[in-house]
């Protein structure tokens, strides 16, 4: 186990201590940062290629990689999690969107898990109840239904860059670095905004435990899964769904196929 890995882990005090110090001074700066340089009042300032460059190597990058980045997990799985969870959970207001209020999606969506509990509700006591499996689930419910997706943040995401296997740990119920399960929209989501406008190199996103298959015997080219996917990267091409590049597994595609044909399965 490196030095790192053994500071992180879930019991470790360094792991709590630094999470409490991210919820409370660092997270919502940053987030106001990146969104208004991508897509707010300072975008014109963000679209110049220098800045880019800055906000990709001095910020995004050291973050995405040692500091906090997110996996996608399909809605049905982010209820099995929920179900198997120990320990509290406790709901407050979308940290993206409480920023920058930029976005009229639903703003109590912020599922705090794990270690995630302790950080976010005494940095925010007022912000942040308590609320059971149910209600998280319905939470979770409500928003896919509203076309919401889900992401599973991880705080200081060294190893899990290179482990394909440790996702499905996490939905087994095995503890790690989870510390929220954010419903996330393409207008609001920062961490999203700078995967997309940056790129996965300066932004890595995890790629989730599931991968979107498609049966093309049963695809008719409806395409409704093209306009669906958040990650860009399903077209059409002769009549059929083609990927343009790994799927990231957030699942919003299957509801959108009318003709059933596409399964998340194991990555």
């Amino acid at each position: 186990m490196s030095l790192v890995h053994a500071l992180t882990t879930e019991e470790s005090r360094f792991r709590r201590w630094t999470l409490y110090l991210f919820a409370r001074y660092m997270e919502m700066p940053l987030l106001v940062l990146g969104y208004h340089l991508l897509r707010g009042r300072y975008r014109r300032l963000g679209a110049i290629h220098p800045v880019r460059a800055a906000l990709s190597w001095t910020v995004a990058m050291p973050f995405g990689y040692l500091g906090d980045t997110a996996r996608a997990v399909p809605t049905p799985q982010v209820l099995a999690l929920i179900d198997a969870l120990e320990g509290p959970i406790a709901v407050g207001p979308c940290r993206c969107r409480a920023a920058h209020r930029g976005c009229n999606h639903p703003l109590e969506t912020d599922l705090v898990i794990r270690t995630g509990v302790e950080a976010w509700t005494h940095a925010f006591p007022h912000d942040y109840r308590l609320v059971g499996k149910d209600e998280a689930k319905a939470i979770v419910s409500e928003c896919s239904r509203l076309g919401l997706w889900q992401m599973v943040f991880v705080h200081c995401p060294v190893h899990e860059h290179n482990s394909a296997s440790r996702g499905l740990a996490m939905l087994r119920g095995e503890p790690g670095n989870e510390y929220v399960i954010c419903n996330c929209c393409r207008c609001g989501c920062v961490p999203y905004l700078l995967n997309r406008e940056l790129g996965q190199r300066a932004y890595p996103l995890l790629r989730g435990p599931y991968t979107a298959q498609t049966d093309l015997a049963r695809c008719t080219g409806h395409g409704g899964c093209v306009t669906a996917c958040p990650f860009g990267i399903r077209t059409m091409k002769g009549g059929k769904v083609h990927l343009l590049a790994p799927c990231f597994g957030c699942g919003a595609c299957v509801a959108a196929c009318p003709q059933g044909a596409i399964q998340m399965r194991e990555a």
